[in-house]
């Protein structure tokens, strides 16, 4: 039992060092700006993620930019516990379409406009984040 609340304590640090952007040899995590646009709401959460993720009371927060077909910061997967929210704002420079697969989310993105939507994870699985024109994912949730 004690092993196992040591392999806790080094998974919690990890986390947290991933939170501060010190993993991998990440930048800093980046502000997100708040969205401008209305925010839909499903299910999804996070605890493993890139650089310009926050973690606030109300949750997860990532910023996500697409200009062309470049996704910065580029995809990577984010692991959430089940319950807990992930909120994802994007600003493309074209407008398109966001989707979030597993959580019937879809909106559209208007051009320059930071869109945002807020997933809460209800089941475990791990789901892709697109945009369709280009198709490009945008990141990886994987609800634990």
């Amino acid at each position: 039992m004690r092993r196992l609340t040591s392999v806790a304590t080094v998974g919690v640090a990890a986390t947290v060092l991933t939170l501060a952007g010190c993993s991998s040899g990440t930048p800093a995590p980046a502000a997100t700006k708040p969205a401008t646009t209305p925010s839909s709401s499903s299910s999804s959460s996070s605890s493993t993620a890139p650089a310009t993720t926050s973690t606030t009371s109300s949750g997860r927060t990532l910023a996500v930019t697409v200009t062309g077909s470049k996704v910065d910061p580029a995809p990577a997967q984010v692991d959430l516990p089940v319950g807990q929210t992930l909120t994802i704002t994007v600003t493309s420079d074209h407008n398109d379409e966001l989707h979030a697969h597993g959580f019937d989310v879809e909106v559209p993105l208007k051009a320059g406009v930071p869109t945002s939507i807020t997933l809460t994870g209800k089941e475990p699985g791990v789901f892709e984040v697109e945009t369709h024109e280009p198709s490009l994912t945008l990141l990886t949730v994987a609800v634990r």
